[in-house]
């Protein structure tokens, strides 16, 4: 019985009208994703009961913090309930009475159970043989972008082979399940090359149709950003012109069911905007910065520039998950799974921060916006599993503010309570010139960093600063310095390696950032952060703060006597 009139927006509704055999959802946020994987799970629990279906996901800390606990909320308005229609880490008491699922199950510690008999297995990537197990029925995964394409391919893919005898091609046509052996691909907008391969799904619009989808929903997110300036101005007459072509360009990309029967959609916080409001997205558009917003809520895509500052070229991996798997899943089994202890994500979440060291920080000040990149020195390389020495980037926090020295103690204060359970109360502070030299406000003669590390002080942090030598140092020997590193081939400089699912923006910075040549001299093309176009106007300002800290702690490595002409495509 559902407890609650549920509303489904476009998106939504055309997941629950669908006809698709497979689904890949590109959806940002707002749009309700949550409510597709949930209305999945509804419709697998009563057209194929006694089913196995899998929830993949990076690590089990993805599933237990980020699926689950808004899938779980879904279907408790759809009037499932927990311990009574659902059993989740164990197996079913026999007073319950529950079915079990056509292919046997030996292992219950990552299944939930229906009282139908349905399952559904939640799979970890980066946990050994996990992906063992019986044969399924379907596959959801979450998030999807964040997944090891090719070790899904080989692990998970082949077992969805169950079955065929009951839903498949092995009975009457008129009672054939349509998803049997189907996916659903749920995800947030791909930032980097590597997970560009959920894009290519949509590639049928145009093979099939002549469809441009791709550059279509990116001309309707710059109108849709026109939009929100006419609604600001209250300029009624160019937001009705407006929406109108934001209408007319969606309906060249109404979305239908490829020739192989997968159905590819884009949406964004507009597509949801009855039930969030337009206020919503002004009140986003106003609090977020540029880059953030326009990944975030209004799903847009975003490639690598060509000539990249950054040789982020997929030679040597550099992106990894670091979830504390093991500590997440004892929250789960104590507190029974419950939701709130789940979302409530702090330090000891991430596998990646090590408890014992302090907090290597460095600032970017904007003008209107002021951020802190995370790092630590690591014994252990998170990308290849091996015990060597590496330099990791493992957070990143930034707050948007007309108020220069509010922003400064926000920031601060944010950072502080996440790592509130850091037992290492220490802080390398790596100060930024620039903030060296300027004052929030001519109240406060303190500049920016002296702001910031007497807050850190204030919030029970000790504080080590440190700075590199001379002055700025010429973009062109960063260049060079990050182009010996991101080879991952000479000995002499760090492994670097940067945690994907919490430092998204670095990645997208320093994936955007285009080098120019000044007379054989390479320095970064910063007119991002000076114009409002299609690229985001904070885009280096992350990539900015990462190589502060590189270049203070490993400058040095660089022979300046050495030729400086260097291909920027080496």
């Amino acid at each position: 019985m559902i407890n609650e009139l549920i509303e489904l927006n476009r998106p939504q509704q055309l997941s629950v009208l669908s006809k698709a055999k497979s689904e890949v959802n590109i959806h940002g946020r707002g749009t309700g994703k949550s409510y597709i994987i949930g209305w999945e799970m509804n419709r697998i629990i009563r057209s194929m009961p006694r089913s196995v279906t899998s929830i993949t996901g990076r690590t089990f800390g993805q599933i237990y913090t980020r699926t689950l606990p808004s899938t779980l909320k879904f279907l408790e308005k759809l009037g499932y309930e927990k311990d009574k229609d659902f059993i989740i880490g164990g197996k079913p008491p026999k007073r319950l009475h529950f079915q079990e699922p056509y292919e046997k199950v030996t292992q219950y510690d990552n299944f939930i159970s229906f009282s139908n008999g349905t399952g559904f297995l939640m799979l970890s990537q980066e946990r050994a043989g996990s992906s063992r197990g019986p044969n399924l029925d379907r596959e959801i995964v979450d998030e999807a972008l964040t997944l090891n394409k090719q070790r899904y391919d080989e692990e998970v893919s082949p077992a969805n082979r169950g079955n065929e005898d009951i839903w498949g091609f092995r009975v009457d046509p008129g009672k054939r399940v349509l998803q049997h052996h189907g996916f659903r691909y749920v995800s947030s907008m791909p930032y980097t090359a590597e997970q560009k391969w959920l894009l290519k799904f949509g590639d049928y619009y145009q093979s099939e149709e002549n469809i441009l989808i791709f550059e279509i929903w990116n001309n309707i997110v710059k109108l849709q950003l026109q939009l929100i300036d006419a609604f600001k101005d209250n300029n009624t007459g160019l937001f009705k012109d407006i929406w109108n072509e934001t209408v007319r360009l969606k309906m060249k990309i109404t979305p239908f069911v490829s020739k192989e029967g997968i159905l590819f959609t884009l949406a964004n916080a507009f597509d949801n905007i009855k039930n969030l409001g337009f206020s919503y997205i002004v009140r986003e558009y106003e609090k977020q910065n540029l880059l953030t917003f326009m990944i975030e809520i209004l799903n847009w895509i975003i490639d690598q520039v060509e000539d990249c500052y950054y040789h982020l070229d997929n030679q040597v991996h550099i992106y990894y998950n670091a979830y504390n798997d093991d500590l997440i899943r004892g929250i789960a089994e104590n507190s029974n799974w419950d939701i709130s202890q789940l979302e409530n994500e702090n330090s000891q979440f991430d596998l990646d921060c090590d408890p014992g060291k302090p907090l290597e920080i460095v600032p970017d000040w904007g003008s209107k916006i002021a951020l802190f990149s995370i790092g630590q020195e690591r014994s252990y390389n998170f990308v290849t599993k091996i015990v060597e020495s590496t330099d990791c980037t493992i957070n990143e926090f930034f707050v948007k503010s007309d108020t220069p020295g509010v922003m400064i103690d926000d920031l601060v204060d944010k950072v502080c309570a996440y790592y509130s359970l850091h037992p290492n109360k220490e802080v390398i502070y790596f100060r930024d010139r620039y903030g060296d030299s300027r004052q929030p406000n001519i109240k406060n003669s303190k500049t920016y960093n002296d702001q910031a590390i007497e807050r850190f002080k204030k919030n029970g942090w000790n504080v080590e600063s440190r700075v590199h030598k001379g002055m700025e140092p010429p973009q062109h020997d960063k260049y060079l310095l990050w182009m010996n590193i991101l080879k991952g081939k000479d000995p002499q400089y760090p492994k670097f390696i940067i945690n994907g699912r919490k430092c998204k923006y670095t990645l997208i910075s320093m994936n955007n950032t285009r080098v120019i040549d000044r007379n054989g001299k390479f320095e970064k093309d910063k007119t991002s952060e000076k114009k409002n176009s299609i690229l985001p106007e904070e885009a280096t300002h992350f990539g900015d703060a990462v190589d502060k800290r590189i270049w203070t702690k490993y400058g040095h490595l660089i022979n300046l006597n050495q030729s400086t002409f260097v291909s920027p495509r080496v």
